[in-house]
């Protein structure tokens, strides 16, 4: 008898049997999953070899945390973050949280708003799942409620992922990882791809390919019996904020209505910081009608998330004046890191970001230490002085400088506030976290105690009017050409240390910074009782020497640029560096 079988029309009824002709009649088909060969054999052994699927994985990391490619924006650009790679990372941390005496671990993952988000986030679950944990999926989040879900008052989670690239661009994504002692830091990061590295040559998956890469991870999707469970953190992590802001502020006439009478104008770019406006601001009272770019949108439409961005800036000073705030906050994508607008329309970022929070801290907490990273300004010190405290000058990198302050409280000094220029910032008080939500809280507790205290209508600018700010400042990168650019910085720092020490080709008032933990700081005496300085460090991921300047007078930054040009030019490894930066 021949074959039929039923086709269906538009309103899903049976229709007639479709008869197959005996060339075309359907044959059975054993599951893929059932094959015994691998999809990896019709492929080039090169792609993949040991050796390159252990580079690939190496190149995914970027300090202590993990970063690449995940959609090609354009023809010639590799995907470098994929599926698999997440699913390979993902039980990697399972492996990590085991090692250390979890035998069933339970992980979070959250993700912020960027279009790869949803065929990444999948991946790591699977991951998380097949190496034996179990996974939550909370959806949308942000880096600092990741970690939140883990020393949250009855939680049993164990671990978290944050998918997130930062404020780089839409096609890029990232992971971050959490457990209850904090942050992964670089070596734990770098152990962990090394991991993901065996497994994915253990599993015979050529990362990139579409059939062994995706196939691979749809593949043991479906295998698994476990199913992740959902949580709605970013709730959860709200409602914590708004008690600290209630907590903090002990309105005596309006305890869970602090906010009321303030408006508060919030620029989340369009990545994960929307929630504070509508779900932290607003229920305490505040009115938010000036914030914009609040809806998550992964194509960033509007300007980067980044509060070191001149765009993003200028768009929140724009809101607060157009809107009439008393105050604008802005965050990045992942709200780890944020910026704050004073009513007057003056954005309080970068030195003065860190003048306005170490003001705050040493009210309650005089004499702390206050830790920042090696681009600060003379002012900034001066600063931190005047109000009683000291000034820890370090490195660059938000997780050197958190670490930096964790190591000086164990060793006996008191240290309250770490924050780097580009926003990143932890307090003592809130688990060493790099929170922007909580360093915004802080500026409006501090704001509206003030205007409780003194009953004036003054901004926050008011707490840095001691401030002095230089005349000019510039920063230079400087492209290192050659592969080995490492080795060629470190010479490149090495001479120029020598080349101060001996004058600076007699360059008058130029002297070495006492104490240096990355590069080479020069004061320069420009006269009057005038300082400016400068800084020669090498990036700490990138192939650039980056020249940071600041002058108390005008052309000061390009006299000292100068001297700069002419010994890098007259150096031996003058050929290898882009030079350029410093003529235009």
């Amino acid at each position: 008898m021949q074959r039929s079988a039923l086709h269906y029309s538009s309103s899903g009824r049976a229709a007639s049997p479709l008869h197959f002709p005996a060339s075309l009649r359907p044959v059975r088909v054993r599951p893929c999953s059932r094959m015994q060969t691998r999809v990896s054999a019709y492929l080039p052994a090169a792609a993949v070899s040991e050796a390159e699927v252990k580079k690939a994985f190496k190149r995914l990391q970027n300090g202590s945390d993990i970063r690449g490619v995940a959609l090609s924006s354009k023809p010639d650009e590799l995907v470098t973050l994929t599926p698999a790679a997440a699913f390979f990372i993902a039980a990697a941390f399972v492996d990590f949280l085991q090692d250390r005496g979890i035998a069933k671990p339970k992980v979070a993952i959250g993700c912020d708003p960027r279009v790869s988000g949803p065929l990444l986030v999948p991946a790591a679950l699977a991951g998380l799942t097949t190496a034996g944990a179990a996974a939550v999926d909370v959806g949308l989040s942000t880096t600092p409620a990741m970690f939140y879900g883990i020393i949250a008052p009855g939680s049993d989670i164990n671990g978290s992922i944050m998918l997130t690239a930062s404020h780089m661009p839409m096609q890029n994504n990232g992971l971050k990882f959490f457990t209850y002692g904090g942050g992964l830091g670089k070596p734990d990061i770098t152990a962990l791809l090394e991991n993901a590295a065996q497994k994915c040559i253990a599993a015979g998956v050529a990362l990139g390919d579409p059939m062994s890469d995706t196939g691979y991870v749809l593949g043991q999707a479906v295998q698994s019996a476990a199913v992740p469970d959902h949580l709605n953190l970013l709730d959860l992590y709200a409602e914590q904020l708004r008690h600290m802001i209630k907590e903090g502020i002990k309105h005596p006439g309006s305890y869970d209505k602090p906010l009321t009478g303030l408006k508060i104008a919030v620029d989340a770019g369009n990545g994960s910081g929307g929630f504070f406006a509508t779900q932290v601001l607003q229920p305490l009272g505040a009115d938010i009608s000036g914030s914009q770019f609040l809806e998550p949108d992964g194509t960033f439409p509007n300007h980067i998330p980044n509060p070191e961005n001149k765009a993003a800036m200028a768009a929140a000073v724009e809101a607060v004046k157009k809107s009439g705030a008393d105050l604008g906050i802005v965050f990045d994508t992942d709200v780890d890191r944020s910026a704050i607008v004073d009513g007057d329309g003056t954005p309080l970022n970068s030195n003065k970001f860190i003048a306005l929070m170490a003001a705050i801290v040493l009210q309650e907490h005089p004499g702390s230490t206050i830790v920042t990273d090696s681009v600060t300004s003379n002012g900034l010190t001066a600063f931190i002085e005047a109000q009683g405290g000291k000034h820890f000058r370090f490195k660059r990198g938000y997780k050197n400088v958190i670490s930096k302050g964790v190591d000086l409280n164990e060793e006996g000094v008191d240290c309250e506030l770490m924050m780097e220029t580009s926003g990143h910032g932890a307090m003592r008080s809130n688990h060493y976290l790099d929170d922007g939500s909580h360093l915004a809280l802080t500026a409006i507790v501090a704001f509206v105690r003030s205007r409780l205290k003194s009953g004036a209508a003054g901004g926050l600018g008011e707490l840095l009017s001691d401030l002095q700010e230089p005349a000019e400042a510039g920063e230079y990168r400087i492209n290192i050409k050659d592969p080995d650019f490492k080795s060629i910085g470190g010479q490149v720092l090495q001479s120029f240390h020598a080349w101060v020490e001996q004058g600076a080709g007699d360059t008058q008032g130029w002297s070495l910074e006492p104490v240096n933990y990355e590069g080479w700081r020069v004061n320069i005496d420009e006269g009057e009782g005038r300082r400016g300085w400068l800084l020669l460090r090498q990036s700490l991921h990138d192939p650039l020497l980056v020249l940071n300047i600041e002058s108390d007078t005008s052309g000061g930054v390009e006299a000292a640029r100068t001297k700069v040009l002419e010994f890098l030019s007259s150096s031996k490894q003058a050929g290898t560096l882009e030079l350029n930066v410093l003529t235009s």
